[in-house]
């Protein structure tokens, strides 16, 4: 069986980025790797093939291709989940930071009846400055094929029919700017439970670009705001606030610094440093 795996953009964090983004770019690089690596080791298994001893385990395939593609689709799965939880639980930790509230959004509530997260997914990343309308779009399909994984036999997720009809207007223009990604064929592996690498790893890349422009604006957010107002807000974390119970000194001093640094690393050090020294 030949399998063909795909590279992810480079996940590598930098001071540019909040430590939210860094926690979410480890565990979609982790959830990738750990899918094209299963993809790989299976596409060597031969009849022929037999367990190690050390694993100490029973394994008798009946059919070894039948087995490889079950496994790989299983994996493929194990992905989708991983990496759009991955990505609710950035969406819910960034709203919850103080800086972020003025933005109006918020992913941990919504003026909706019973809507999904998915839905939820969608509506906060509307606005957003620089994502692109099919990164959206492709985002809330993922979503929506984790709840195909997770809710089996009751999901009817589905993108809407405006979204579709958006994709495939612009499907030659998707496909020359994704990796030859075809919009036609993934919708239909969508609707027949279809499970490939090449759907998965271009949907998780929309995952990790949208990630990255809430990212992006959610800094421009912070960064715009007076070194008062940043004060404010720093001042009323309850971590930070630990620290300043403790008797002015030196050592407390470095232990602020490195707590913004660490928490907020993207202001740069002088904008850190004269915001601890108002402290």
């Amino acid at each position: 069986m030949q399998v063909r795996t795909l590279t992810m953009p480079p996940l590598k964090a930098s001071m540019s980025e909040t430590t939210y983004l860094k926690v979410f770019l480890d565990d979609i690089g982790h959830s990738v790797h750990c899918m094209n690596t299963i993809a790989v080791s299976l596409s060597q298994l031969t009849p022929e093939t037999t367990p190690p001893k050390e694993l100490n385990i029973s394994w008798k395939p009946g059919n070894v291709t039948s087995s490889s593609i079950n496994a790989r689709r299983f994996a493929i799965k194990s992905s989708i989940v991983y990496s759009v939880e991955s990505l609710f639980e950035y969406l819910s930790k960034i709203s919850k930071d103080n800086f972020w509230s003025g933005t109006g959004k918020n992913f941990n509530e919504s003026s909706k009846q019973n809507i999904s997260k998915a839905d939820r997914v969608a509506d906060f990343l509307t606005g957003i400055p620089d994502i692109k309308k099919e990164w959206i779009i492709f985002t809330e399909l993922l979503c929506h094929w984790r709840n195909k994984v997770v809710h089996a036999n009751s999901s009817n997720a589905c993108i809407s029919k405006l979204s579709k009809q958006y994709l495939v207007e612009n499907s030659q223009r998707i496909f020359d700017d994704f990796y030859h990604f075809d919009v036609n064929l993934a919708l239909d592996n969508f609707g027949n439970n279809k499970f490939t690498l090449k759907d998965v790893t271009t949907l998780i890349t929309m995952l990790i670009k949208c990630a990255r422009a809430v990212d992006a604006y959610f800094i421009s957010t912070v960064k715009s705001q007076s070194d008062d107002a940043i004060y404010e807000v720093i001042l009323n974390n309850h971590s930070f606030q630990t620290i300043m119970k403790q008797q002015e000194s030196d050592k407390r001093f470095r232990q602020a610094i490195k707590w913004a640094e660490l928490n907020y690393g993207f202001l740069g050090m002088g904008t850190i440093t004269r915001v601890i020294k108002t402290t």
